[in-house]
């Protein structure tokens, strides 16, 4: 009964506004007994993120500045050593407390290595096997690494992603923050430190007490923890260690956790376009879920969080001889180079940015990075240090794959749009760091001069991919070509001196070629980033570059020219005073137009530094007007449609573009209000509506009165739009009678001139009704005046019946 009364408690509690849902479980928590918290934890679970798509807590969507007491008591109540943690660690104390985590929502990358001989230690003591199918159906895991597991899994969920949960990009979510002060708090980067609370758990076995049930190659002794950390011995059965004996693995065992389950439920993540099926114990049938959409930004905040800590992790485990130290050590080969967006991938390939804690040793002059903070674009860049050589050799297709493919792309935007041209510089200035150029071409010399290949006598037994390097950069997965090219080798920079230095070619283009093996497949080719002429692709965006300066140049030109006539005269000077006298309508303001030439002019010169080209590349007019990547694209240019465009180009189809539609419905521009836009817009859709035949009736009147009221209402007109509902969306016309329009009103310039005509008004000491009818009294004269001046034709009214309605048009 007592057991039954604390469930109602908690099922009550959950029903609770989550201030008063936190309050009351925290005490719950506090006076329910173990066998009680061990039923009711896993319920609390589905609740909190709701695996199978029910409701969850919103953990995603709940920020700072949106429900602040609802953020603050989310993240008190969940924060490492909170309520809801106090409860994991009451669970742990007996150790045999386990719940199942099924392996069918794990990424598909981690359940074939389930299924594989080659197990992950961390995952050997974690693993039931059905004795009936010998199959692996799910995980068995103690509390700390169940709420883990669904924590990250909550991130990737495409129930939640297709709900609408991450079209926020708030950087204060609840979900955020927990994530980083997880990832802060269990891989700290202090040399010995100890995460809190120190608890002894010994439900982590230190061997592999997993017995082989099915015939499978024992697994692998993970580099994940020194051999010390697991005890082998060569009996068939493995040695117990007491619970009053201390094992190295119990006191970092939850970073451990952080580590694996983040990485491989984060960076493995392929929860797209398959079935989810019911796997949590949840009344509803196997549903088929289609999700494909890009991640979230979010998502890719806390990847980039997680990034720049591992680095600072491992960094630190270099003076660290702790247990935590062994584990620091390991780290950076666990991540597998799978880079979301620029930002992440300039993270993870310039490791000596986050060298962890200030008592690690770090390479000269190089100043120590916060995990979490923006790369300052403005700080000179310092030199690689070259024990950052290893790093570069195993991750070699992360520098050198990701650079040839995404320069090209950079000839197929607007380089003079300021946040193209900062993602140019933000990319060239990272490689034209110091060192770094001359340590990528060393291991490109290396792979080179090992390769397998008919002018090269290094082989292996099983032999890699052969190397071969191809004019152009647009594939990685041609067939090989004998054509002579110029390797890194012959490089002015890369000397003889270089090649005698104390680094073992052999034993990395073996790395490297393993890597691409694994990574790439059989039919992949390397190419080299550096040869002794750089790829056309380097000279196509250096002539790109130089074009988009001239149109940088003459964009901020135009502006200013369009400022200083804004502002000239007497007018236009007091105007200026209460006015922002730019009033383009580009989305972006004048301060940011003028640092593209800056951003493009040293990108350019980096870009000069890397290949060393040093001869004057000029822009050719034919590749101004366009320029072919093939020669079938050349053959085919007359009537295809897929050509790219050059800035120049685009910006003169641009000047070309007329809105066609409804002026009413133009896109809410930079100088008007926006929410009076909306309100006026409704006010003339009803007004319209109700009194369209009367509204055309004054219209067309062959009097004065006619006249009038041609100088308020729109006249008629006829639109154009595209139909999307029908194939390859025609365009069509449609007709728009007579109406009313109030959009003016809602301009910054109309509300500038009627506060400013009240200003004057009370100055004088005249009533602001006094002020309206005055203002009302002149537009009227004005008015009949243009009327008076109307000499347009007679018109013939057309024939609207009361049930006419606009709503079609508007």
């Amino acid at each position: 009964m007592e057991s039954d009364s604390f469930m109602n408690q908690i099922y009550i509690a959950l029903t609770k506004p989550i201030q008063s849902r936190c309050a009351d479980l925290t005490a719950l928590f506090q006076k329910g007994s173990l066998r009680d918290l061990q039923t009711v934890f896993p319920v609390l679970i589905d609740n909190i993120f709701g695996p199978q798509g029910t409701l969850s807590w919103d953990l995603r969507t709940i920020t700072a500045t949106v429900k602040s007491h609802d953020f603050l008591a989310l993240q008190q109540f969940f924060s490492p050593c909170g309520p809801f943690f106090q409860l994991i660690y009451g669970l742990l104390k007996d150790s045999y407390i386990k719940y199942d985590f099924s392996v069918a929502i794990l990424p598909m990358k981690v359940r074939q290595m389930l299924e594989s001989s080659h197990i992950h230690p961390f995952y050997v003591d974690l693993i039931p096997i059905n004795p009936q199918n010998k199959q692996i159906t799910s995980l068995l895991l103690n509390p700390f690494d169940y709420y883990m597991f669904h924590f990250a899994y909550y991130l990737i969920n495409p129930f939640h992603q297709r709900s609408g949960l991450t079209l926020q990009s708030s950087w204060s979510t609840v979900y955020y923050i927990l994530s980083c002060d997880y990832i802060l708090h269990f891989l700290p980067t202090t040399v010995g430190a100890i995460i809190l609370p120190v608890i002894h758990y010994n439900g982590k076995s230190p061997v592999q007490h997993y017995q082989q049930q099915i015939a499978r190659p024992p697994a692998k002794v993970s580099k994940l923890l020194k051999t010390n950390l697991f005890v082998e011995t060569p009996n068939e059965f493995p040695v117990i260690l007491q619970p009053s004996e201390k094992h190295p693995r119990s006191e970092i065992w939850r970073s451990e956790t952080i580590l694996t389950v983040f990485l491989d439920m984060w960076l493995n993540n392929d929860q797209i376009s398959h079935c989810i099926e019911n796997n949590f114990n949840i009344a509803s049938a196997k549903k088929p879920l289609h999700f494909n959409e890009l991640p979230a930004g979010e998502y890719i905040r806390i990847i980039r969080v997680l990034v720049k800590q591992l680095h600072a992790f491992a960094s630190s485990g270099k003076v660290d001889d702790s247990n935590l130290g062994e584990l620091k050590k390991i780290t950076l080969p666990m991540m597998q180079g799978k880079i979301l967006v620029l930002e992440l991938w300039l993270s993870f390939i310039q490791p000596w940015r986050y060298p962890g804690h200030p008592h690690t040793k770090m390479p000269a002059n190089q100043p120590e990075v916060h995990p979490d903070m923006d790369d300052n674009t403005n700080n000179a860049a310092k030199a690689v240090d070259r024990e950052y050589l290893q790093f570069i050799a195993e991750n070699i297709l992360a520098y050198v794959v990701i650079f040839q493919q995404l320069l090209p792309r950079f000839l197929r935007v607007d380089l003079s749009s300021p946040k193209n041209s900062l993602m140019l510089y933000r990319l060239t200035k990272v490689f034209n760091q110091t060192n770094l150029v001359s340590l990528i071409r060393e291991v490109e010399y290396c792979i080179e001069n090992n390769q397998y290949s008919p002018t090269h006598s290094f082989q292996m037994p099983n032999p890699m991919p052969p190397l071969s390097p191809t004019s152009r950069w647009s594939t990685n997965t041609s067939y090989y070509n004998p054509i002579q090219t110029n390797s890194p080798a012959n490089s002015a920079e890369f000397n003889t001196s270089a090649r005698d230095r104390s680094f073992n070619s052999s034993r990395y283009s073996a790395i490297v070629r393993q890597k691409i093996y694994e990574l790439e497949g059989p039919n992949f080719y390397f190419k080299p980033l550096f040869t002794s002429t750089a790829a056309p692709e380097v000279f196509e965006l250096v002539r790109q570059i130089k074009r988009a300066e001239v149109s940088a140049d003459t964009i901020i030109r135009t502006r200013v020219k369009e400022i200083e006539k804004n502002s000239s005269g007497f007018l236009g000077s007091f105007r200026s005073l209460f006015m922002n006298p730019d009033s383009s309508s580009d989305e972006f303001n004048l301060d940011e137009r003028k640092k593209v030439p800056l951003y493009l002019s040293f990108s350019l010169q980096y870009l000069l530094d890397m290949f060393q080209i040093s001869e004057p590349v000029d822009i050719d007019e034919s590749i101004t007007q366009g320029s072919c990547f093939n020669e079938s694209q050349c053959n085919s240019a007359d009537n295809s449609i897929d050509m790219l465009l050059t800035p120049k180009q685009v910006m003169e189809r641009k000047k070309k573009i007329r809105y066609e539609g409804d002026p009413d419905l133009y896109p809410v521009r930079s100088n008007e209000f926006k929410l009076l836009v909306r309100m006026f817009y409704h006010w003339s859709t009803k007004i319209n509506e109700r009194d369209l035949p009367l509204i055309a009736q004054l219209y067309y009147r062959n009097d004065f009165i006619g006249k009038f009221s041609r100088q308020i209402i729109l006249p008629p007109m006829t639109i154009h739009r595209y139909d999307k509902t029908q194939f390859r969306s025609p365009r069509v016309s449609e007709y728009l009678p007579p109406r009313i329009s109030l959009r003016k009103f809602a301009s910054h310039q109309f509300i500038a001139y009627l506060i400013m005509g009240i200003l004057i008004s009370k100055f004088f000491s005249y009533s602001v009704a006094a002020f309206l009818f005055f203002a009302f009294v002149f537009w009227f004269i004005i008015t009949c005046i243009k009327a008076f001046r109307d000499t347009s034709l007679n018109h013939e009214c057309p024939i609207y019946s009361h049930e006419s309605s606009l709503n079609e048009s508007f």
